[in-house]
C-alpha cells in the first residue's frame, strides 16, 4: 500500500510539472527523485554540479532541506572555474590528498556559503580534522555555522567551534567505522569581500584540544589555519579555495 501511494504521488507530481509547462509561456521544469523529492531545474543543476549526477536520485528530505536553505531559485549563484580549465558550473573545486573539496555561493542580500569535502577512498587515520574559513572585507551575517560529517555510519553534526574576528574553524571527528565519508559546512556572510575555505586532515591520532591549536591567517594551511604547538606538522596541508562575494 505504501509503495502504491508513493507511485500515485510521483505520477501526480509529474502531471503537475507537465501541466505547468503547457499553461505557461515560459517553460518551468521540475525533477522528482525516488524518494518523492521535487526540485526546480536550477536546484537540480546545482545538485548535479556540486554533489555529482548520481546524488539527486537517492537524496533524502534532510539532504534536500540542507540545500533548500541556499534559496537557489531566488539568488545569484556564481558560475566559476577554479583553474581556468575544468569549468564547474555553480561551484569551484580541487582534488588533492585523496579527497575533493568544493565551494559554492548563493547570494541575495547576503551570501550563503556551502563547502563540501568528499573522501575519494577511506582515510587510514580517523581522528580530529578541521574545516573552516577566513574572511577578507566581510563577516558572518549570522552566528549559525552548521558542520556535519556524513558516512555509512550516518550523519553527525559538530559544534567544536573556534572563532576569531577574521574567521573560524570547526573540529570534526571522523567515525571509526564509517566509509564513503563527506564533511560539509554551511554559513552566511555579508555580501562583498572574499572568503577562503579549507579542510585539514590529521595524519595521526590527536585530541580535540590539539586540533584547536591554530590561528586564522593568510599564511596558514589553505590560506586559513596556522597550526602551532602539538598541532604543528600534524595536518596534511591541503590547498584551500576562495570566492569573491
Amino acid at each position: 500500500m505504501k509503495k502504491l501511494k508513493q507511485k500515485i504521488f510521483l505520477f501526480i507530481v509529474c502531471i503537475i510539472c507537465i501541466s505547468i509547462q503547457f499553461v505557461s509561456a515560459q517553460t518551468i521544469d521540475c525533477f522528482v527523485n525516488s524518494n518523492g523529492i521535487v526540485v526546480s531545474k536550477k536546484e537540480y543543476q546545482f545538485i548535479s554540479d556540486f554533489y555529482g549526477k548520481d546524488y539527486f536520485e537517492t537524496m533524502s528530505l534532510e539532504e534536500y532541506n540542507w540545500i533548500k536553505d541556499l534559496n537557489i531559485d531566488n539568488s545569484e549563484v556564481e558560475i566559476k572555474s577554479y583553474n581556468n580549465s575544468n569549468i564547474m558550473p555553480l561551484a569551484t573545486e580541487i582534488t588533492q590528498y585523496n579527497r575533493k573539496i568544493t565551494i559554492a555561493k548563493s547570494c541575495s542580500t547576503n551570501c550563503t556559503i556551502i563547502v563540501n569535502c568528499k573522501w575519494i577512498s577511506n582515510p587510514s587515520v580517523k581522528s580530529y580534522d578541521v574545516i573552516g574559513a577566513r574572511f577578507l572585507d566581510t563577516s558572518l551575517a549570522s552566528n549559525t555555522i552548521t558542520t556535519k560529517v556524513t558516512s555509512s555510519a550516518g550523519t553527525e553534526y559538530f559544534t567544536n567551534l573556534k572563532q576569531a574576528s577574521n574567521g573560524f574553524g570547526v573540529s570534526v571527528k571522523l567515525n571509526s567505522s564509517g566509509t564513503n565519508i563527506s564533511v560539509e559546512q554551511k554559513y552566511v556572510l555579508s555580501k562583498g569581500g572574499k572568503v577562503f575555505a579549507t579542510y585539514q586532515h590529521s595524519k595521526s591520532s590527536i585530541t580535540l584540544e590539539t586540533s584547536k591549536m591554530y590561528t586564522i591567517t593568510a599564511t596558514g594551511y589553505g590560506s586559513v589555519f596556522k597550526f602551532y604547538g602539538a598541532a604543528l606538522n600534524v595536518f596534511d596541508q591541503m590547498d584551500g579555495l576562495n570566492m569573491t562575494l
